[in-house]
């Protein structure tokens, strides 16, 4: 090939010692029929090939020439082969590293790094896989929020393993993270992910199930694709299986229709999401394992120490004796407390869940849905001069904190950032800025701006209506 010359496959000398699987000696080459004109070119005159095996399979071809003619022996083809089951070996030894090295990396680069941040709520996971090297499964879990400031939380298993595996599972993932993102529904977003599987043609079919939760209201909307059902502990003790009226496993089928169904998530609840390795085991039934989880997180939340999903975790999975990968996912939801306390990334993006948090806040302390309203529009207009003006295009944060003053009867919200405010280069986005405070000044009753070399802090002041408590 380095030299331009194409040998067609299952042809030629090394194409006759692969399908025959047997050492082949040409004494005289300038009588055979001979297909890479390379050969005769280096006046080669005789030949012996034999063929590199590993565990039954042919995964090459050794031979070696002679620039005279020369009669090789039985010591010469047995001198041969050992170099070439050595060489084969090796090569088969490296191409299993390299997968390995593959598959090893698209996993590490496609299970989440660190689980966000969202106050009132808790994450937690475990990975296990249930093999070493190629044997690697696709099974993944995902945690992200939406643009309406919802939180998606997403497990799933692709049935197989190796590189194949993963890379639909990386395939899944990403199209089910645009979809949503997209503002589909649930159950269709299920749809298209199965139609996109049995699109690839690939024969490969994945369990997932997806869970949508409004933080603001504590509803938990839920779809499964054959998956095995989450655990919800509720902060009464009881706990149970959530198992919606699902469908078949993705990719089986084009046009499969999904349906959701709707949970409540309150404060003080622990949603548990898994894949199948966590509670299947040789002969023994699903329902065993099922109850060996549920009493294992029983015991999770009557427990501190490590995280949650590390306590499930430890009770249940023997490392040594895993047989199949092990994902699970837990979310916590806690109380928010009489003080709001954030700190938040500089983007646009966080705008939607600061309101949604504000909202939570601020109707488990009693404030009256007009309130709310006119606060967490106020600090989302404060928030959006922080993003837009503090920082421009470098990464930072910024701190939102929210006080309830019960006995005078008002609301207090500081948004403080480590930025430098600079002026608008365009008269449009200095009218933006300024219709921003504007709006902020018309919402809650004071406006307080006081701006440093070390940042800007935005305090407001709303009193609240006679109904709030």
């Amino acid at each position: 090939m380095r030299q331009g010359v194409q040998v067609p496959l299952a042809r030629g000398f090394a194409g006759r010692v692969a399908a025959e699987c047997r050492p082949i000696v040409i004494e005289d080459l300038s009588r055979a029929d001979v297909v890479n004109p390379i050969l005769r070119q280096k006046g080669i005159r005789s030949m012996l090939g034999v063929p590199l095996h590993v565990e039954g399979r042919v995964i090459g071809v050794m031979h070696i020439g002679t620039l005279y003619q020369r009669v090789f022996d039985a010591d010469d083809v047995a001198l041969l082969q050992l170099a070439a089951d050595r060489a084969a070996l090796a090569i088969d030894n490296a191409s299993l590293s390299e997968q390995r090295a593959v598959t090893a990396i698209m996993q590490r680069a496609l299970l989440p790094d660190a689980l966000p941040e969202v106050h009132g709520l808790r994450f937690s996971a475990k990975y296990l896989p249930g093999g070493i090297g190629i044997k690697i499964g696709g099974d993944w879990y995902d945690v992200f929020q939406l643009r309406n400031g919802h939180l998606a939380f997403v497990i799933g298993d692709v049935v197989g393993r190796g590189v194949l595996a993963a890379s639909v599972m990386a395939e899944v993932r990403t199209a089910l993270r645009a979809y949503l993102m997209e503002g589909h529904e649930l159950a269709h977003v299920t749809s298209l992910l199965s139609d996109l599987l049995v699109s690839m043609g690939r024969n490969r079919c994945a369990t997932a199930a997806i869970f949508e939760l409004d933080p603001e209201t504590g509803e938990l909307e839920a779809v499964s694709a054959g998956h095995v059902p989450a655990l919800l502990l509720r902060p009464d003790g009881s706990s149970s299986f959530l198992e919606p009226r699902g469908g078949p496993p993705l990719g089986i089928r084009s046009g499969q229709r999904y349906v959701c169904e709707r949970y409540g998530f309150t404060t003080g609840s622990v949603l548990l999401l898994y894949t199948d390795g966590l509670v299947e085991r040789r002969r023994e039934s699903i329902d065993e394992g099922l109850g060996r989880l549920r009493a294992a997180a029983e015991r999770a939340a009557q427990s501190d120490g490590a995280s949650f999903a590390d306590r499930v975790y430890r009770a249940l999975v023997d490392e040594a004796a895993v047989e199949d990968d092990v994902a699970l996912l837990a979310i916590e939801s806690l109380p928010l407390g009489p003080t709001l306390q954030m700190t938040l990334d500089a983007r646009p993006a966080v705008v939607s869940g600061l309101r949604v948090t504000l909202g939570r806040w601020l109707a488990n302390e009693g404030v009256g849905e007009d309130d709310q309203f006119d606060i967490a529009l106020a600090a989302s207009e404060a928030a959006n001069n922080a993003i837009e003006h503090a920082y421009g295009v470098r990464r930072a944060s910024f701190d939102v904190r929210c006080e309830h003053d019960r006995g005078g009867g008002s609301v207090r919200i500081v948004v403080r950032d480590g930025g430098s405010w600079r002026s608008s280069r365009r008269q449009g986005r200095e009218r933006e800025r300024g219709r921003g405070l504007a709006i902020m000044r018309e919402l809650v009753d004071a406006v307080e701006i006081e701006r440093s070399k070390s940042g800007t802090t935005v305090t407001m002041t709303k009193r609240l209506s006679p109904c709030a408590t």
